[in-house]
């Protein structure tokens, strides 16, 4: 946080406010300054800090506010890592309040898709999912790209971009290790994948290859 301020005020020569966002499920866990010293220096960062755990969800429920929804979307994957056939009820919950709220074809499809991302589901979990999206949208007659549609072209992406980097290595290198084939397989980062494709046919080893995945993803 610290680091954050002062390279921030460093660069633009302003004042610099900041913020902590906690979503860990500690509720006394709560730090609202940074310092350090040496000797008879000392410095002091003193910050804001919201705590994700502190939002009523019949508040959250009833903003207008957007944001609420990502903070719910968190809460609910954050309160169902064990019984992930309820985290995929309140998915479907959460995404087909998006239509309910009168947002934007841009709001309801770019949110759709990070809830999507944020709570992870089992293939055949996911598979229902998407089926129950799939079918409310064909019932309420979508006018535009829908939100699954929209989904399935970039899980497109990602696979297609996936498999060419793969097959770009193998080509030129032969045999892969696996290690490296599973890290490319686990980005969901389309962008990411796309800046990785031409390094895949141009990279001089390997090894190089793993530190730039490696960099990209740091």
């Amino acid at each position: 946080m610290f680091i954050y301020n002062y390279r921030a005020f460093d660069l633009y020569h302003k004042p610099v406010i900041s913020l902590a966002i906690l979503g860990d499920e500690s509720r006394s866990w709560r730090p609202n300054f940074y310092q350090y010293g040496l000797g008879g220096s000392q410095v002091k960062v003193d910050f804001l800090m919201v705590k994700l755990l502190d939002y009523q969800w019949e508040d959250l429920e009833q903003s207008e506010n957007i944001w609420a929804i990502i903070v719910m979307a968190h809460l609910k994957t954050k309160a169902t890592t064990n019984n992930l056939r309820e985290r995929e009820q309140w998915k479907w919950n959460l995404v087909r309040g998006l239509y309910q709220r009168g947002l934007t074809k841009f709001e309801i499809i770019n949110l759709g898709k990070f809830i999507d991302k944020m709570m992870t589901l089992p293939p055949q979990l996911q598979l229902n999912f998407k089926t129950k999206l799939s079918q409310y949208e064909e019932e309420n007659k979508m006018p535009f790209l829908s939100t699954i549609e929209e989904m399935a072209l970039e899980e497109g992406a990602k696979l297609t971009s996936q498999k060419y980097i793969i097959l770009a290595l193998q080509s030129r290198f032969g045999e892969i290790p696996n290690s490296l084939i599973e890290t490319i397989n686990q980005i969901e980062d389309v962008s990411v994948l796309e800046s990785l494709f031409v390094p895949s046919i141009t990279i001089n080893s390997l090894e190089e290859f793993q530190h730039l995945v490696n960099d990209s993803l740091s």
